[in-house]
């Protein structure tokens, strides 16, 4: 590695996607980033993961043994602590949850993440891709009943997706890849969860720190003081952030840390 370089501002939180950012697609996380983390909580800085997953997706991530200060899951809309304890939360409202059962009962498929548990609403080919492409994890089949929804899962490609917007009122859509796109609120996003934490802890925007790799992760480096893209991220994201690790696989999280003097 070269010499350390910026220092930055005094960093007490950093926020972590996991897929693609943490976690290399196909593998598992790098003992690098794996020490890395742990110095940064022997440090006092705390650290949060902000990602795409819904809470009880959160086991099959591979991130057994490590300790985190709480999970900004369902892109930030459900907000844990440390305990895994949820303590904010952003659904989806009614008029946009309506909206999405009229597209499940039209024949679409949707998948649903409420509280404590997910279900899609129909089964097939197409359910089992998505599943295999996020955690592998196949959820049940039913129908809507009432619940709280904190975001839905649609499979659209891009060509899909502004006539998918168009149906959903009170939604915003945030593309993870090229099979689909995570529905949430409209004033929803990882932003949204980080700002919850900051007050939590009583930082501020300038004392974080944020990684990520895809499109949900924009924001969330925009907003954060110094905003890290994984160097195989998304080429909008390696444009918008404040600096370019490399890949996951290759210790980009640790490499970003230590080019800022954290770890």
């Amino acid at each position: 590695m070269a010499d350390q370089g910026e220092r930055g501002p005094a960093i007490k939180v950093v926020f972590f996607d996991i897929d693609g950012t943490l976690l290399p697609h196909g593998g598992s996380v790098p003992d690098s980033a794996r020490r890395a983390i742990a110095v940064l909580r022997e440090r006092g800085v705390r650290v949060v993961l902000a990602t795409g997953r819904h809470p009880i997706e959160l086991d099959e991530a591979g991130l057994d043994g490590m300790v985190f200060d709480g999970y900004a899951a369902a892109n930030g809309q459900m907000c844990l602590d440390g305990d895994r304890r949820l303590f904010a939360g952003y659904p989806i409202p009614r008029h946009g949850v309506e909206a999405l059962v009229r597209l499940a009962e039209a024949g679409e498929l949707i998948w649903f993440f409420g509280e404590a548990e997910s279900y899609a609403s129909r089964d097939g080919a197409l359910l089992h891709e998505l599943a295999s492409a996020t955690t592998g994890i196949v959820p049940e089949v039913r129908a809507y009943g009432g619940e709280p929804v904190y975001q839905a899962v649609a499979f659209a490609g891009e060509a899909d997706e502004l006539a998918l917007a168009s149906q959903l009122p009170g939604c915003r859509l945030q593309r993870w890849g090229a099979l689909g796109v995570d529905i949430i609120a409209e004033d929803g996003g990882k932003v949204e969860g980080m700002k919850a934490f900051l007050e939590r802890f009583g930082c501020t925007r300038e004392e974080c720190m944020a990684f990520g790799d895809q499109h949900n992760d924009l924001d969330m480096l925009a907003f954060a003081g110094i905003g890290v893209a994984m160097g195989d991220g998304a080429p909008a994201v390696r444009e918008a952030a404040d600096y370019v690790t490399s890949a996951a696989a290759d210790d980009g999280v640790a490499r970003a840390l230590w080019h800022f003097g954290l770890v």
